[in-house]
């Protein structure tokens, strides 16, 4: 058995599932109603900026970590330790397929970082204060940040999907 292949193999998929579970499971937060929303809804406007910011802030690193390990990761086995020697190799499906999910890698990654954190980052710059409107209705302003949140980590999920369904195609040849 080849063990730097096998080490590289092990580490690259741990942390390929560390990226994809933590932006599932911090998106589920965020986004979708699935995993912590319910109970975080359940404080008041200012603890869920709390409480969001320190999950946030403490899963951004974890988060950042494990996607720079995963295309570092994947560039190695593909090239050091995989079939990819040559440029020309880049021209089989295999290599295609490879160069395809390594280039969304870096998309995904440069849009979580860049995409996703700015919509955050201007969700928390809108006053609570202005949540509701006189009536008790949401704030239209604040409805759509969350919106647009909402639609950019769900983007990032099909990108997951993509590379993943690469991973696959590539274990069998493609």
């Amino acid at each position: 058995m080849d063990w730097p292949q096998f080490a590289v193999q092990w580490l690259h998929v741990l942390f390929a599932i560390t990226w994809f579970g933590a932006v599932i499971y911090f998106g589920a937060v965020i986004y979708t109603d699935f995993i912590l929303i319910p109970a975080i809804t359940t404080l008041p406007p200012r603890e869920q900026r709390t409480a969001g910011s320190a999950i946030g802030n403490h899963s951004a690193r974890i988060i950042t970590s494990a996607a720079m390990a995963v295309i570092v990761l994947g560039f190695l086995r593909g090239t050091v330790f995989g079939s990819i020697k040559s440029v020309d190799a880049l021209s089989s499906t295999y290599g295609l397929t490879w160069l395809f999910a390594f280039a969304l890698s870096i998309f995904t990654f440069y849009w979580g970082l860049k995409v996703i954190v700015g919509a955050l980052e201007r969700f928390n710059a809108f006053d609570l204060d202005q949540a509701t409107l006189p009536d008790g209705s949401p704030n239209p302003v604040m409805v759509g940040l969350i919106a647009d949140i909402k639609r950019k980590s769900q983007i990032e999920l099909v990108f997951f999907f993509v590379i993943f369904t690469c991973m696959i195609l590539m274990r069998f040849g493609y």
